[in-house]
């Protein structure tokens, strides 16, 4: 072990008190951005899997080929095709079976009389496919429906909005439609597809309440024969597919909408989360710059020493970056950990708020641990750079010199202060990420952030100036010369005469 390392440690465990909060806010950067790409990755993988469940019989889906756009709108909406392609499609070699599928605007009401999803997720509407195998929903409880008005919901929609098998309500089309439940489905053995709301109705209905005209439908959904491939399938109907009109198969449809999904819901909730593991970085730059600018201060003299039996700068330099850098390994490492056990705390928490995402494992891939080490690692590092180099500058005389010593205890009003700021800047980023998405609220949650970090901060003691150092004069400071000795000559007057012998 160096001589530097035995240093940098014996100064660990003499200033742990004060690398303790370095090590805590290392550990609250590290957690919060493991945390969250944890949580994505995690997120990402459900999506994938309760999409490519609800989707796994259907092999095609022919659609519109032109999108329309609205400004503002990055997604668009494509041109509906005829119902009756679907009759034409069926006839193809390799194709088992084909439906249209009719999709449009439906927001229910619940038994309290407000809507089921407010003005948040999307609420959907459509024919019922009578086709297990192409119908992305499976009825859990009750019937399909079969006469006029009679619809089928799905479960977590139902459960939002007090609705029971049997129940009469409205849905607005935007024109309200009278409809009675008479059925519970899922969506990926999920109650739903995310928040979003589904109201399933008859042919007849979609038709009338959701189509600008009759004899139009979103798309057409197309199961192969036995033996047939989904791009050999897509590959047969595209002679049959009238202009304008295009054929996928069904795995690129299922991306599509997990992409969508991503771009929609995803992207914002990880940017959320990362502004937050962002602020709390940048909060942990200005507290370990601080707490190495203290630590520096207070060991001039030390330091002086050190460089007055030999150190050269490089080593106390080096010494003080051992320090931050076994405080940034081992709070990175723990930080690791604890984002691990934040995304398993959101991903328990979420459906307990009224998110019900997509359940499974967590995913932990290699860039989840990677980066917010690396970045734990090099925020610590570059934080205390300054302080480091500092340190290697100090003067070998500065060990002859009275060093002002910071011996100010810990305020308890600082220290409630800040307890206080960081629970309410937690609050209320939470707030602005869960609760009611807004960028105001994150943008509060970040500057209340910064005010703890002021508030807990303490300044470095000042650097002993030159006005301090006491001119050595070659007589110590003794409060009496002894018998014989030669007196001292006053600062600034003429020598002692000597002794005579």
């Amino acid at each position: 072990m160096t001589t530097s390392v035995r240093l940098s440690l014996s100064s660990l465990r003499a200033h742990r008190r004060r690398f303790a909060g370095t090590f805590l806010a290392v550990f609250l950067g590290v957690s919060f951005l493991a945390g969250t790409l944890v949580m994505g990755d995690t997120l990402r993988a459900g999506f994938d899997t309760m999409f490519g469940d609800a989707t796994a019989g259907t092999d095609a889906v022919v659609r519109g080929a032109d999108t329309i756009t609205t400004p503002g709108e990055g997604q668009g909406a494509r041109r509906p095709v005829d119902t009756g392609l679907a009759a034409t499609l069926a006839r193809v070699p390799g194709v088992a079976a084909a439906v249209p599928d009719i999709q449009g605007a439906g927001q229910l009401v619940g038994s309290d009389g407000r809507p089921v999803g407010g003005q948040g997720p999307p609420t959907l509407a459509g024919n019922w496919i009578t086709d297990p195998r192409l119908n992305p929903y499976r009825l859990a409880e009750g019937r399909a429906p079969e006469r006029p008005g009679e619809v089928v919901v799905n479960r977590g929609a139902a459960e939002k909005g007090g609705l029971r098998l049997g129940d009469s309500t409205v849905l607005r089309t935007p024109d309200p439609v009278r409809v009675t439940v008479v059925g519970l489905a899922t969506f990926g053995g999920e109650d739903g597809m995310g928040q979003v709301t589904f109201t399933g109705m008859t042919r007849a209905d979609a038709e009338k309440y959701l189509t600008a005209r009759p004899g139009e439908a979103a798309s057409i959904l197309v199961r192969a024969a036995p033996g047939i491939g989904q791009q050999e399938l897509v590959d047969r109907l595209a002679p049959a597919l009238p202009r304008g009109v295009e054929a996928i198969t069904g795995q690129e449809s299922a991306q599509e909408n997990t992409d969508m999904v991503s771009s929609r819901f995803l992207t914002l909730f990880t940017t959320f989360l990362l502004v937050f593991s962002g602020v709390a970085l940048l909060v942990a730059t200005f507290s370990i710059h601080n707490t190495f600018a203290i630590v520096v201060a207070q060991r001039t003299r030390e330091n002086a020493l050190l460089r007055a039996l030999g150190a050269s700068r490089r080593q106390v330099t080096a010494a003080t970056l051992v320090e931050a850098s076994a405080v940034a390994v081992t709070a990175s490492a723990a930080g690791l950990a604890g984002g691990v056990g934040i995304a398993a705390g959101l991903q328990a928490l979420f459906p307990a708020i009224g998110f019900p995402f997509p359940g499974g494992d967590l995913v932990v891939t290699a860039l989840s641990l990677t980066l917010p080490l690396a970045v734990g690692v090099l925020v610590c590092l570059g934080s205390a750079l300054l302080p480091a180099v500092r340190a290697g500058r100090t003067a070998p005389l500065a060990a002859l010199r009275d060093t002002a010593v910071d011996s100010s205890a810990a305020s308890r009003t600082r220290a409630v202060t800040g307890l206080a700021l960081a629970g309410l800047a937690v609050a209320t980023t939470l707030t602005g990420v869960l609760v009611s998405p807004s960028v105001w609220l994150a943008g509060t949650g970040a500057a209340l952030a910064w005010s703890r970090s002021s508030s807990s901060a303490r300044s470095p003691p000042a650097p002993p100036s030159a006005s301090s150092a006491r001119p050595w004069t070659g007589c110590a400071a003794s409060p009496a010369p002894s018998p014989g000795a030669t007196p001292c000559a006053a600062p600034g007057g003429p020598p002692p005469p000597r002794a005579p012998s």
